[in-house]
Order: structure tokens, then sequence, then C-alpha cells
């Protein structure tokens, strides 16, 4: 039987993944915390976030420099409300139009079907380096 973390989960990417603002903040606590590791003076949409107006900032930005071409789920795992979803994705960063293929693992803590804090693991350096054009000295993935 699935957990109601994880339907929850699930309900976030299935909205995250069509872009739908209002579902997704509809999802996360009042006082819901939202991190995206990096410089937020560079990718405007990193740093932490509190609560829905914060969450909006940053998810907007976001969907107005990131292009999904691909994202891949692994199998989610959850323990007293704290759900691991790793993945695969790749994208393209604007306005620089270089793409990035990288892996992440999300963390959601959920409390009474509602996302109390998101955050999110991932190759912040290769995720700038990408959105401002700079060339990584790194070996893609």
């Amino acid at each position: 039987m699935t957990s109601q973390a994880i339907v929850t989960v699930e309900a976030y990417l299935d909205a995250f993944g069509a872009r739908d603002m209002e579902h997704i903040l509809s999802l996360f606590s009042p006082d819901a915390t939202w991190t995206i590791p990096g410089d937020p003076a560079l990718t405007a949409w990193a740093g932490s976030r509190t609560g829905p107006e914060g969450i909006r900032q940053s998810l907007s930005a976001l969907f107005a420099a990131v292009e999904p071409l691909a994202f891949e789920l692994g199998t989610m795992v959850e323990a007293d409300g704290r759900v691991l979803a790793p993945g695969r994705y790749t994208s393209r960063f604007h306005p620089s139009g270089q793409a990035l293929n990288s892996e992440m693992i999300m963390r959601f803590t959920v409390t009474d079907g509602l996302i109390m804090d998101y955050r999110v693991f991932e190759d912040s350096l290769g995720i700038t380096r990408a959105h401002l054009g700079e060339q990584s000295s790194a070996t893609p993935t």
C-alpha cells in the first residue's frame, strides 16, 4: 500500500511536470520551507524560501529559466513522513541555451497530507554554469 506521504509527493511531481503553480502551492503547508542549493544572485530560483509566496517566487524564476527535456524518477522511499525521491534529469537553461544532464534527490517532509519541507540535492555548480553559459571542466554525466 502506498503511503499518504508518497501520494502527496506524486501529486506534487505531476503538478510540477504540468507547471501547474496553483496545484503545486496547494500541496504545501502555509509555513512550508523550500530549499534549492545555490546562490540566488546567480540563479534566482535558488536559496531558501518560506510559505506560498516564497515558493511561488522560486518556481516562477525556475519555470522562466529552465526548459525540461527529460526526467526519470527512481523508486521513492518513505519513513515517518519523510520521502526521498531520487531521479535524473536533462534541462536546457535560458538565456544560455546550454543543457545539463544530472542526477538529484528530492527530500520531502509530509504531515497530514501537506508538504512541510522540500529540499533538493543536486549539482548546483553545474546548474549555475549551464544557466550562465560557462563551460564546465567536468565530464558530462
